[in-house]
């Protein structure tokens, strides 16, 4: 698998914000969302950082990850990048099935664009699916693959719409109100996080508009960039 970084942090937004984790960060993304600078370009811009990229197998991964539970005392593991679906389907299957072996607690973060492979869905503790808007200049069919993935969510899961306007919070609601049409009452609603883009909007204006549509959005900060200086990588 091509992979970015492994380290030990907080967790910073969505469900599990403040809980020691280890994040496993894959290397490539489907998506370069050039409307908005990405917080971690260092995973998915192959001109600039592919000399900072390995290949390693699943039992070289595992085994890191768990010398750094043992070290650190941390049992949550998020799978993140990039795009972690875009690696091997089998390899990423068997590290998961390694680590569950062990009794680690997994989440994922993906963009929802690429179809989930269904021992995704039972596998993770949580998938967090960040719902990609306009403003974030990729052009993409928001009742496609991602209206499919986010069908597939339950409770226990998150989807997140990250913000740099107003017209992405129109855009994100409207979404969601579709979304809505088709949640199972068996699986129950997730929750719904919403985020400002770095330095583009003000949190505040986030809160004026969930609290004026009445809208049940939690406030999504990246709290990790108010604990240490939002450019600072955690290796």
């Amino acid at each position: 698998m091509n992979l970015s970084e492994i380290y030990v942090s907080t967790q910073g937004e969505s469900v599990h914000v403040g809980l020691p984790t280890i994040f496993l960060r894959f290397a490539g993304c489907n998506l370069k969302c050039p409307g908005w600078p990405c917080d971690s370009q260092h995973a998915i811009d192959p001109a600039l950082y592919r000399h900072e990229w390995q290949i390693r197998g699943e039992e070289q991964i595992f085994e890191e990850i768990m010398s750094l539970a043992n070290e650190t005392g941390a049992n949550n593991v998020c799978f993140t990048g990039g795009e972690p679906f875009l690696q091997n389907n089998d390899h990423l299957r068997h590290l998961a099935r390694m680590l569950h072996a062990e009794s680690m607690q997994m989440e994922v973060f993906t963009n929802g664009t690429l179809l989930w492979p269904d021992w995704a869905i039972y596998t993770f503790r949580t998938i967090t699916m960040d719902w990609k808007l306009a403003g974030s200049g990729e052009k993409i069919d928001p009742l496609g693959v991602p209206m499919e993935n986010a069908k597939r969510l339950s409770a226990k899961d998150a989807l997140k719409f990250t913000v740099a306007s107003q017209e992405d919070l129109q855009e994100a609601m409207r979404n969601w109100l579709t979304f809505w049409q088709f949640i199972s009452p068996k699986l129950g609603s997730p929750p719904v996080y919403v985020g400002p883009v770095w330095d583009k909007i003000e949190p505040a204006e986030i809160v004026e508009f969930v609290l004026s549509n009445k809208l049940p959005w939690k406030l999504n900060l990246q709290v990790h960039k108010y604990i240490w200086d939002p450019d600072k990588r955690r290796t």
